[in-house]
């Protein structure tokens, strides 16, 4: 008897793993892109897009692999000007900003369709950071260049959550929004133990998905 308990319920959970396949798919998404970290009055809003290859476990548990670029410039209004350090005023003067390109996974749970669905995400990988800042800054009578242009990964995770509002079966308009933190990164050092440094960011995206279903 436990043996054929066993080997129905085996059973049924392949049979429900293999109906349970429903598709798969890719997503595009155009972001705004807020810092929100320390330091966040650094940099103005940015801008980004996001692209996802995606796997239909069950109706409602996807998996996804996420690629994309966030791109933050600095606040130059903000950073520019006097400053002092070590007791001497000095001016500085820069433009640029910083870029994330994620690589990252994502688990997600959707509400049941067809029509309107919910979904929540947890995302991690890594975050490979792009830097470009230059001009200069000016202390105790030295002006002193500024050239800042490295590549940088560090690790990250991201959580949030969206909406895939249906235009057709195999097409939806999706929204979603993201929480993305990152290991702490300085970007650059100016003077005394004066930096620009985030690894906060809030994404806002609006983009479309594309469902193929497995027949």
């Amino acid at each position: 008897m436990k043996n054929l308990i066993l080997i129905f319920t085996l059973s049924a959970l392949i049979s429900s793993l293999s109906f349970s396949q429903t598709g798969y798919g890719t997503e595009v998404t155009g972001n705004f892109v807020l810092p929100i970290g320390k330091n966040a009055e650094d940099y103005s809003v940015g801008f980004g897009g996001l692209v996802g290859f995606y796997y239909d476990i069950t109706e409602n548990f996807r998996l996804a692999l996420v690629l994309g670029y966030l791109h933050v410039p600095i606040n130059e209004s903000k950073i520019n000007g006097d400053f002092t350090s070590g007791g001497q005023q000095g001016t500085i003067n820069v433009s640029g900003g910083v870029g994330a390109i994620p690589a990252i996974f994502s688990l997600r749970l959707v509400s049941p369709g067809p029509k309107m669905r919910f979904y929540g995400l947890l995302e991690g990988g890594l975050y490979t950071y792009s830097t470009s800042i230059s001009g200069s800054y000016t202390l105790g009578g030295s002006t002193i260049q500024v050239d800042e242009s490295e590549f940088r990964s560090e690790p990250g995770f991201a959580f949030g959550g969206g909406v895939l509002f249906p235009l057709n079966e195999e097409l939806s308009v999706d929204a979603n929004v993201r929480y993305h933190w990152v290991r702490d990164s300085e970007y650059i050092n100016y003077g005394s133990g004066s930096s620009i440094d985030n690894s906060r960011l809030l994404s806002i995206g609006v983009g479309v998905n594309w469902f193929f279903p497995l027949k």
